[in-house]
């Protein structure tokens, strides 16, 4: 055989294996699966279009969340923790618009002197990730404080107090924000030199110990979202095994005693309530958990790795969901609870300069002074009013 036919013949094929390479992060990669057109038009679908579209809804409608929760007062627990649950969800979705924005795929081509897509890595990525945990873990110690509800019902006022619930939701805020804090000691905004454009724009550096402080702070997040999505799931399932056990026995109670200690409509209703807005979280926040423990075992499929382009696609999905778990509760809370219902009407009506109707509990209230009562005593029938 020619030995020069038998170079150029290796000469050919080892430069159409490296075409498949490129050089990204100074780490040689494969082709992705995925090409940078399909990325474009999946983010530019559920990023921009959709999810936005949910993160002005929810915005409004946790707005209004917070308006009905402060007008009910804070000092119920229940209350607080729903009211700190809609903060979060606020902020998220705040920070979630300018994340759709600054991944637009427009956007890049726009001349400015910001590098959008770095810079959200610090305003927008990171943030909006760390307060959906915040209510993943909130959401955990409200299904847990139903448990108890139904387990002790007659102590769980001196057992979940307004005080330890605060104290309880401050420290779920402080864990989770503090364990991003490493990351802005590892990466900063400066002005970069990106040769494509031949100009100087505002981006983001990183330290040498980048990849040490990432893989700390990411296996730190995905172990606070694992567990917490872990305690929503077991809690909601005591939830709705306890929900039947109490609906059952009170159906069968016949003394005093039983029906005292079985659960009240009101309690049944607030349960409902509290199972449906678990329901949504663990639906989901599913993609979100797959994604993070597919990285961890994974380096491939990662925001640098080989299959860059795969995990942004797949993580448009997530955050599609995180923005419609964040906007829902408002719809929840309004078709579940007639408390919330009643609150919702009356600030509308004062808003819009109206005089406020009598609330669903006074009429009640009113209906119950003013019926008339029977009772039977040696079978003669006394009337009062």
């Amino acid at each position: 055989m020619d030995p020069t036919f038998t170079i150029r013949v290796f000469e050919e094929l080892t430069t159409l294996a490296y075409e498949n390479i490129t050089r990204r992060h100074g780490v040689y990669e494969t082709s992705p699966l995925v090409s940078d057109f399909t990325r474009s038009m999946f983010i530019l679908v559920n990023h921009v279009v959709i999810s936005t579209g949910f993160d002005l809804f929810g915005t409004v409608g946790n707005i209004i969340n917070i308006a009905v929760f402060l007008k009910q007062g804070l000092r119920k627990s229940m209350n607080l923790s729903f009211f700190a649950m809609s903060i979060s969800d606020l902020c998220g979705l705040i920070f979630q618009i300018w994340h759709n924005f600054c991944l637009n795929p427009y956007v890049e081509g726009i001349d400015s002197a910001v590098e959008f897509i770095e810079v959200q890595y610090l305003t927008a990525g990171w943030p909006n990730a760390v307060l959906v945990r915040i209510t993943c873990w909130i959401t955990a110690y409200i299904t847990a404080e139903r448990c108890l509800s139904i387990a002790i019902p007659l102590k769980i006022k001196q057992v979940i107090t307004f005080n330890r619930t605060a104290v309880i939701i401050v420290f779920i805020y402080i864990i989770n924000m503090a364990s991003i804090v490493p990351l802005y000691f590892s990466a900063y905004f400066s002005w970069n030199f990106y040769p494509e454009q031949n100009r100087t724009k505002l981006g983001i550096s990183f330290r040498s110990n980048k990849l040490e402080i990432e893989s700390l702070i990411f296996t730190f997040q995905a172990s606070l979202a694992i567990i917490a999505f872990a305690l929503v799931i077991i809690f909601t399932g005591v939830l709705v095994i306890k929900l039947k056990q109490k609906s059952k026995w009170r159906r069968t109670a016949t003394s005093v005693k039983d029906q005292n200690e079985a659960m009240s409509s009101r309690e049944r209703k607030t349960v409902n309530m509290v199972i449906a807005v678990a329901i949504v979280l663990i639906v989901c926040y599913t993609p979100a958990v797959i994604c993070s423990i597919t990285t961890s075992i994974t380096p491939d499929f990662g925001i640098t790795g080989k299959q860059a382009n795969m995990f942004h696609v797949i993580w448009s999905f997530g955050f599609l969901f995180h923005s419609i778990n964040a906007s829902i509760n408002v719809v929840l809370y309004y078709k579940m609870s007639s408390k919330y219902r009643t609150t919702f009407h009356q600030i509308f009506r004062k808003c819009a300069g109206k005089p406020a109707d009598d609330t669903e509990e006074d009429r009640g209230n009113s209906c119950k002074t003013s019926q008339t009562t029977l009772y039977s005593v040696n079978h003669e029938v006394v009337v009062t009013s």
